[in-house]
């Protein structure tokens, strides 16, 4: 995909398409990280707290045995905090 940059305010901006935002599945709210690397930016997804945590888990062994993995989420992570 070919864009320009775009004057937004006293700032610039990418406009990325619905398509592209679709099959990497970032919504208007999702926070991104942009790095620059060898000339280039690279922009991703900043994964949610605890995401994959289960399959982190199993992987280490930590659930060997165990049927449930404890549900960590409560209702200040989901409303109020912010990370």
């Amino acid at each position: 995909m070919k864009t320009k940059i775009r004057k937004i305010g006293n700032s610039s901006g990418v406009i990325l398409s619905k398509k592209m935002l679709e099959e990497l599945n970032i919504e208007p709210k999702d926070e991104l990280e942009l790095i620059v690397k060898d000339g280039k930016i690279l922009i991703q997804k900043v994964a949610e707290p605890r995401e994959n945590w289960k399959e982190q888990f199993v992987k280490a062994g930590s659930l060997k045995g165990k049927t449930e993995i404890m549900d960590f989420s409560n209702k200040f992570d989901e409303e109020e905090w912010t990370w």
